[in-house]
């Protein structure tokens, strides 16, 4: 399904390399972003750096933390182009 204005998919996928960057648009710590997407700080710490496994679990609150956040889908396509060029580029 598409948006009327952006042409963009509106159920994007994403994984745990999108934790961080929509942490940070929205200028959250760890632990508020803990209180949207409801699991511990600690949790978030390891699934951002992928010692913890990402499972459908996850992926549920990360979904409903967006939606909280009010994530919009042009700021979700930019965050995976983002990370995208920074895979390119040989970033972590």
């Amino acid at each position: 399904m598409y948006t009327v204005n952006s042409k963009l998919p509106y159920n994007m996928e994403y994984d745990h390399r999108f934790l961080k960057p929509i942490r940070h648009a929205r200028n959250k710590t760890l632990a508020d972003f803990s209180h949207f997407m409801n699991v511990n700080s600690s949790t978030i710490c390891k699934l951002e750096k992928g010692s913890l496994e990402f499972t459908p679990y996850y992926h549920e609150k990360l979904r409903d933390a967006i939606k909280r956040l009010r994530i919009s889908n042009i700021e979700l396509a930019s965050i995976r182009n983002v990370i995208e060029q920074k895979e390119k580029r040989g970033y972590k």
